[in-house]
């Protein structure tokens, strides 16, 4: 249930409409899989194996998510070239490796020592919470926040309390979740 919740929040926020910038160039790439859970593994301060676990045996990116994240199996599978396509599942591989990294590093937090999410830990206020959304950006795409970056994940929050038992945990994870999944963070 609290999954469903969170996927809900998830996408009404994904749904706000914000003015973008057209690049002139008008090229982008998806990051292969293993570059962006190594960027998801370096942002949130956890090692590449501690992101997502399936069946709590296989790790997400290297094993169970290879060749739906973009990757290459040549020995088992013989699949000696990425897909040409981006597989219908990648938005469900990558929401499950970024919910489990997301919610690991909030747990991990909570048991301290402190990361990315110890503002909210400490008190759960809107200056706590814009303080965690400055963090996740920077940390998470290498740049400061704008200021509706900082409104949006924000205002995640009023969506998530008549949502949720926890909302501190729910929003932190949901906002880790959706910098983590940006556009922004996805390509390159």
């Amino acid at each position: 249930m609290r999954l469903e919740r969170l996927a809900l929040l998830l996408l009404l926020v994904a749904c706000k409409s914000e003015p973008t910038t057209v690049s002139s160039k008008g090229r982008v790439m998806a990051k292969p899989g293993a570059v962006w859970g190594q960027d998801v593994a370096n942002a949130l301060g956890l090692q590449n194996w501690e992101l997502c676990s399936e069946l709590g045996r296989y790790d997400c990116i290297a094993d169970a998510h290879l060749v739906t994240l973009g990757g290459v199996e040549p020995t088992v599978l013989g699949i000696d070239d990425p897909l040409p396509n981006a597989a219908v599942s990648a938005p469900i591989a990558v929401d499950r490796v970024a919910s489990s990294a997301c919610a690991e590093r909030y747990d991990r937090d909570k048991a301290g020592p402190t990361v990315i999410f110890g503002p909210v830990l400490a008190a759960d206020t809107p200056a706590a919470r814009k303080e965690v959304a400055g963090t996740l950006v920077r940390r998470v795409l290498a740049r400061e926040p704008t200021k509706s970056d900082l409104s949006a994940l924000g205002d995640l929050y009023d969506t998530v309390v008549p949502l949720s038992s926890d909302p501190v945990r729910d929003w932190s994870v949901g906002a880790c979740v959706i910098v983590t999944t940006s556009t922004e963070a996805l390509f390159y």
